[in-house]
């Protein structure tokens, strides 16, 4: 499988690899229908163009193979066009455990098929289909995740070895027997966004700050996502729920925090990425927990927290598929400064 993405557009090579196969007949009569697993190896999108990767499989520019290191589901709807239609009323898993793929995609021999789908496929989100209107809707969304939701944007059968030429917005696929190999295009459905601290160097020669939690937070609950695959590139809707409970996620997580006057730390902070739903009228803030350490490396500060309201989006100019990197310069005030007192003996305040 493959996956675009415009975090640097990321290509999601999907190679459909049968691991097993069965064949089954009918028990009508006179029916002698086959049918086998549709089994995948996917790959997800990265936020850097990544270059590497089978070169057999021809694929759209931006997109690069990428093997999950992660448990991930994926979530198909494989829509009988031929030889009469049935749309499935819930997507079939292919899910990624403990290095192995586990499929639950059955395909007839010789029946066409239409196919659409998304990655991960996880609760609460749930997936409906429309093969005359061809659409893929995504409910319950969370409209800021630390899960980079992707939707298939093409498929191809072969194996990732063979000449198989893939492009984006073509869907059909036709079972092949025992042996079925399908080849996957992902787009990201949101765009991401990510962090680079800098400290102002006078206080940094007084204090430390370890970062160990961030949150980005929305207005809204979650979104419902209508992407619509008759076009090149795919073009995605996105209707804002508002709820009792606005969407949060928490992407970065350090039980000791990251010094962010370390250059390597602060490398490491800007490795996580957080996405977000492209809503107008969406409100995003930053929430950040940190520690405080004076020069001594004493735990002065314990736990605090800051909240800072990002850019609109139409000042952030995100489009689907980008990866965005915004700067923040920790600049502590004269005032907080004077409050430590003593810089040398201060008391711990939790």
């Amino acid at each position: 499988m493959y996956i675009i993405g415009r975090y640097k557009y990321v290509l999601l090579a999907v190679g459909c690899l049968l691991l097993t196969a069965c064949s089954s007949s009918s028990d009508d009569a006179g029916d002698t229908r086959t049918s086998s697993p549709l089994q995948v190896v996917p790959y997800t999108s990265s936020y850097h163009e990544n270059n590497g990767g089978m070169r057999a499989v021809t694929v759209p520019s931006g997109y690069s193979s990428y093997t999950p290191d992660f448990n991930v589901s994926i979530g198909l709807f494989p829509i009988q066009t031929h030889p009469t239609v049935v749309e499935p009323a819930t997507a079939k898993v292919i899910s990624y455990s403990n290095g192995i793929w586990h499929t639950q995609v059955v395909v007839e021999t010789n029946f066409n098929y239409t196919i659409y789908g998304y990655m991960p496929m996880r609760a609460p989100v749930t997936g409906a289909v429309s093969h005359t209107g061809k659409t893929l809707t995504l409910s319950h969304v969370g409209a800021v995740t630390a899960d980079d939701i992707c939707f298939v944007a093409g498929v191809k059968e072969g194996k990732t070895t063979d000449n198989v030429n893939l492009e984006e917005g073509v869907f059909d696929y036709t079972g092949k027997g025992d042996e079925n190999y399908v080849c996957l295009l992902m787009d990201h459905l949101y765009a991401a966004i990510r962090f680079n601290f800098s400290i102002n160097a006078d206080y940094a020669a007084l204090r430390t700050i370890k970062l160990k939690s961030m949150t980005l937070k929305s207005n809204y609950e979650s979104v419902t996502a209508t992407v619509d695959l008759s076009g090149v590139p795919a073009v995605v809707t996105y209707t804002p729920v508002t709820g009792t409970t606005p969407s949060a996620a928490t992407f970065f997580e350090h039980r000791e925090g990251l010094d962010i006057s370390d250059a390597s730390a602060v490398e490491t902070i800007k490795g996580y990425t957080c996405c977000f739903s492209l809503v107008n009228s969406q409100n995003l803030t930053l929430v950040s927990t940190y520690d405080v350490y004076d020069r001594k490396g004493n735990l002065i500060r314990q736990d605090c927290t800051s909240t800072n309201t990002l850019p609109s989006l139409e000042n952030l100019e995100a489009k689907r598929g980008d990866l965005l990197t915004l700067n923040l310069n920790v600049n502590p005030t004269y005032l907080y400064q004077l409050s430590d007192q003593d810089l040398d003996n201060l008391i711990k305040i939790q």
